[in-house]
């Protein structure tokens, strides 16, 4: 399920993730946080909201978060 909606919003261009290992860096003992990269806002927020929905969600994480937000600033 979280293939497919990464994919579906990934070829639109509107959210790419990105993995990066965190093994004991919190209390949880997450195995990865994930970064999501896209031109807009509102694309990032719909694709985790999408994914809250899921059964692979519901079955398997405790939960989502905590969410950051973030701008890319260009050097002159």
């Amino acid at each position: 399920e979280h293939g497919a909606i990464g994919m579906t919003f990934g070829a639109a261009d509107y959210a790419h993730d990105i993995r990066l290992a965190c093994y004991g860096l919190d209390r949880d003992d997450n195995d990865f946080v994930i970064g999501l990269i896209g031109k807009d806002l509102f694309p990032l927020s719909a694709v985790v909201q999408a994914m809250r929905k899921t059964q692979q969600t519901s079955l398997y994480l405790d939960r989502l978060g905590p969410f950051f937000v973030g701008r890319k600033v260009e050097k002159q």
